[in-house]
């Protein structure tokens, strides 16, 4: 799993090295010889939900979500359990439909080998597909971390009973 989490990873970097390349060669660019890039947003937005997708798997391994519990010293113990299972539960349907949803769109667009309205006409496919392999190791993770909870196995402190 460490090395598909890398590889994620690695993917995300590059997406926001090439975003943040485009954004100075169009700012350089525009203010030296006020030429913009016609393509930058295009390709900003694509590749930038790339790069979100590609990391949330290595989010999730780590439990780094936003973590509310003000509550937490005030409720028992069997609230606290429950709490924790509703919200693992909510959490894999939540990534489960949404890994669903973005393969009907990468495949829509890899059927068509779907490329940007922009005027350099880039493939956007690959960006989909990525989306597509974020969510689904996501939910790969999300249903493996329920199941080591679930054995006593998942060696995390702190993140519920």
């Amino acid at each position: 799993m460490s090395a598909l989490l890398t590889v994620a990873s690695a993917g995300s970097a590059i997406a926001i090295f090439v975003v943040m390349i485009v954004g100075v060669v169009d700012i350089v660019l525009g203010e030296t010889i006020g030429f913009y890039l016609p393509f930058k947003v295009d390709m900003s937005g694509t590749l930038t939900a790339a790069a979100v997708f590609l990391t949330w798997p290595l989010v999730q391994w780590q439990r780094g979500h936003i973590s509310v519990d003000l509550f937490n010293p005030f409720m028992p113990d069997w609230l606290l359990r429950l709490r924790w299972w509703v919200a693992q539960a909510a959490g894999l349907v939540f990534v489960a439909l949404l890994t669903y949803g973005v393969w009907v769109l990468a495949l829509d667009s890899m059927s068509i080998w779907e490329r940007s309205a922009a005027t350099l006409g880039y493939p956007i496919w690959p960006a989909k597909l990525a989306c597509a392999i974020g969510a689904s190791l996501t939910c790969l993770i999300v249903l493996i971390q329920l199941i080591l909870h679930a054995l006593g196995h998942d060696g995390v402190e702190g993140d519920g009973p």
